[in-house]
């Protein structure tokens, strides 16, 4: 809770002061216009605007109102920190009292607001002293940015993510797998990767189309999903060749979770005009339970296991053993 406004707070718009024994150049009448021009001026601002001294709101523009999720006469004595999230709270704090107290200037400062409403907003901030005699004021500018947080987020993820099946792409898959490396190392627990490749695909799209072959792999990458855990990681790495992360699995779980997967993918069936496709999948695991672990190594042991379950006639799981890599 903040303390109550000081007895008499400045005026929103009291910003003219004619003086009393010189020739007004404004009438009162001509003043009251000028003041509700400009409170309709500041309605008409795409973000929302709050004259604020340190107990409280003392004015809220129409914008500020929607953000905050209050009527502008509600407003008025509460404090704009009781509405950023928990989160963004010690920041937002310390930058309100350096502008108010210090004047430091405030620009574009990233967090989350949530209204009376409960609904949350992302939001950039900016502040400004105002030039007030009295009592120290303060403007917040308050910029709603949720559509293009939420652009931004939809970006990164289409530029990690491999259009045609929605799995990760090669190069956020190793990103990912790079982190769970050093997870792995920092608390010494097991991870394990599967190499995966759908057995003889190119026969798929020469004898009925890239079409075909593209549902192919829809279905493929629909199957390994249905398998996996949330927390495990699925990546294309070119073509039909896929790979896996499993994080806290150790040789024998990797297995169990390659041999579900072959199964799953054994049983599918693909359109393909008045035909049906069926196919199966090699995979190669590796699995990794010592300290100073590699992605690299780990890579390539799981990759010649995938090899070895090809020249031993596809359609099977083949796993390496585990090494403590250094």
């Amino acid at each position: 809770m903040h303390p109550p406004l000081a007895p008499d707070p400045p005026a929103a718009f009291d910003l003219f002061d004619p003086d009393d024994g010189a020739d007004a150049v404004l009438t009162s009448r001509e003043l009251s216009v000028t003041r509700s021009k400009l409170g309709d001026l500041l309605d008409l601002l795409p973000a929302g605007l709050l004259i604020h001294q340190e107990q409280g709101i003392v004015y809220a523009n129409v914008e500020a109102s929607r953000a905050l999720g209050l009527s502008r006469e509600a407003l008025v004595g509460r404090h704009f920190l009781d509405f950023v999230a928990d989160p963004d709270l010690p920041a937002q704090r310390a930058l309100f009292a350096g502008c108010l107290h210090d004047g430091a200037l405030v620009r574009t400062q990233d967090c989350v607001l949530i209204g009376a409403d409960a609904r949350q907003t992302s939001v950039q901030v900016s502040m400004s002293p105002l030039p007030w005699d009295g009592l120290p004021v303060l403007y917040v500018l308050i910029n709603d940015v949720t559509a293009l947080k939420q652009t931004e987020a939809m970006l990164r993820v289409l530029s990690n993510t491999d259009s045609l099946t929605g799995a990760w792409n090669r190069r956020h898959f190793i990103d990912l797998a790079e982190a769970e490396v050093e997870r792995s190392r920092r608390y010494a627990r097991p991870f394990s990767l599967l190499a995966l490749d759908i057995d003889h695909f190119k026969r798929i799209n020469d004898a009925h189309g890239h079409a075909v072959g593209d549902e192919a792999l829809k279905a493929f990458t629909a199957a390994c999903r249905t398998t996996l855990r949330t927390n495990d990681v699925l990546g294309r790495m070119g073509g039909e060749e896929f790979a896996i992360l499993l994080p806290e699995t150790d040789g024998k779980g990797a297995r169990r979770v390659a041999e579900r997967i072959r199964t799953r993918v054994r049983a599918l069936t693909v359109p393909a005009g008045t035909d049906t496709v069926r196919f199966t999948v090699s995979i190669g695991w590796a699995s990794c339970q010592g300290d100073g672990r590699d992605l690299d190594a780990m890579l390539s042991c799981a990759d010649e296991a995938l090899y070895r379950a090809k020249d031993q006639g596809r359609d099977r799981v083949v796993g390496a053993a585990d090494v403590a890599f250094v």
